[in-house]
Parts: C-alpha cells; sequence; structure tokens
C-alpha cells in the first residue's frame, strides 16, 4: 500500500514524491546511535526531545544506544509570527521536569532548519547548569538558517524541500510514514 494513500481527501498525494525509504533512515539512525554510544559509553545522558517531530526518531535512536543510561524528557516549542524575515517570539508550552544539574543533556531534533527554536532551547537550558548540551539531528536543512546553530550529530543534510514522515508533518499528517516525502508543488 502506497503510504501517501493515509492523507485526507483534501491533500493532493501525488504531490508527494519518496524522498528517502524506510531503509536509508533507519541505517542513518543505526550511525548516529553508534556515534552517541562511542561518545557517552558508561555515562549518564539526559535526552530532550523536541516535540511533536522528533518522537519517532527519538524513540528508534534510543532503542539503539548501548551502554549509556539514558534519561528522557520533552519540551514542546512554538513560534509566533511565524515569518522568515521576523525573529518571532519563541513561547515553551511543555517545560522540562529533569534536574540537569551537571548532566549531559542531548537535544534530538527531528530536523534542524531555522535554528530559532533550537538557539532558544540551548538558552533555555544553560539556565539548569548542564555539564555539557549536545545536539542530534536526523535532517540537516542548512539552507533555510537564521541563527548560526550547528548540531554536532547530524544524520543527513537535506535538500531545500518541504518534507514529511518520519515525525515530520502536513497539518498534523503524515508522521507515521516510514518513508520521507518531498512536496513537489508549491515548492
Amino acid at each position: 500500500m502506497d503510504e501517501r494513500n493515509k492523507f485526507p481527501s483534501q491533500f493532493h498525494t501525488t504531490q508527494f514524491v519518496k524522498y528517502l525509504d524506510a531503509g536509508e533512515i533507519e541505517a542513518t539512525v543505526e550511525t548516529l546511535a553508534h556515534s552517541l554510544s562511542e561518545k557517552y559509553k558508561g555515562q549518564e545522558l539526559v535526552l530532550i526531545g523536541v516535540l511533536k517531530g522528533s518522537m519517532t526518531f527519538m524513540a528508534d535512536l534510543v532503542r539503539r544506544m548501548k551502554g549509556v543510561k539514558v534519561y528522557i524528557d520533552f519540551v514542546k516549542i512554538s513560534a509566533l509570527g511565524r515569518h522568515q524575515e521576523s525573529q518571532g517570539t519563541m513561547t515553551m508550552s511543555k517545560d522540562i521536569t529533569t534536574n540537569l544539574l551537571d548532566k549531559n543533556v542531548l537535544i534530538v531534533e527531528e530536523i534542524v532548519d531555522t535554528g530559532r527554536a533550537l538557539s532558544f532551547l540551548i538558552q533555555r537550558l544553560h539556565l539548569s547548569s548542564p555539564r555539557s548540551i549536545s545536539v542530534v539531528t536526523l535532517f540537516d536543512k542548512p539552507y533555510q538558517r537564521l541563527i548560526n546553530v550547528k548540531p554536532e550529530f547530524i544524520g543527513k543534510k537535506i535538500e531545500d524541500q518541504f518534507v514529511v514522515g518520519y515525525g515530520l508533518d502536513l497539518e498534523d499528517f503524515g508522521r507515521n510514514f516510514e518513508d520521507l516525502y518531498f512536496l513537489k508543488y508549491p515548492n
């Protein structure tokens, strides 16, 4: 069955073209998990997922990490005034509940594009005095970067396309796709 048929009828499924298949995504997650396991071997690590998009990636990533004591928490960040030319205001509707004092922290993002939300979150987490803060992202779109932030762990640099699947959505649809699709038009 074509996953694009999961979209409601108001979406034109022919607008979506497969960009990455599930096997390629799985291999990328495995590589990232191995790198993180090596870096944090024998240590404690607090993973902070940025809702909602990171949930699929974070679940797969944490299951593949070995030799690391992992704690999990989530945040939810929204931008008011989402125009690229505007700095907008970032709001946090769900904050962390884990004590980060002197802990290694890993922010888990499914995609980094403008960098605004990530920069906001890093600044917020520094207030909790962690030992370290690193960022892992499955997908990186540096072409969209408005704020100079660079994840330490990048799964795959992708083209400047609107993508849906593997946690990424279009109006809350498509997060459950195993593959990643890009919107053919009006991009």
